[in-house]
């Protein structure tokens, strides 16, 4: 997805991308421009404040359990990843700023794996800032 929809989601300044299906918690940096050696299977990510964060979140539970596999080794360009049940709350605030968190069900994530607020780049350029 990331390789097919990037130029757009850089050209609509979209600042957040989720989606699902494997069975873990997986954030990204902002990474762009990634080039895929179709050979070998080796990618490139640039960091680019430009690209929007890459948020997998499909660790609400399911009948196969989790995707235990996929942690080891972390590419550079994840910023965070974790095969634990949980969920997570994204909560718009205005048209600039939402907050995200991350609750894990292991022991030392109960208080958050991680917490995030956006700013709309579409107003502005500011970063998002990490709330941790």
């Amino acid at each position: 997805m990331r390789v097919m929809y990037e130029a757009w989601f850089v050209k609509y300044k979209v600042d957040v991308v989720f989606a699902g299906h494997v069975h873990a918690y997986e954030r990204s940096e902002r990474v762009s421009n990634i080039a895929y050696n179709i050979v070998n299977g080796q990618c490139t990510p640039i960091l680019h404040h430009s690209a929007p964060v890459y948020i997998t979140i499909g660790d609400g539970g399911n009948l196969e359990g989790l995707a235990t596999n996929m942690t080891e080794p972390q590419p550079k360009y994840s910023a965070f990843r974790e095969a634990s049940f949980g969920h997570a709350i994204f909560d718009i605030k205005n048209r600039t700023h939402a907050y995200f968190s991350s609750i894990g069900t292991k022991t030392a994530c109960r208080r958050g794996r991680y917490k995030l607020l956006f700013y709309n780049r579409f107003y502005g350029t500011l970063e998002e800032v990490s709330v941790k």
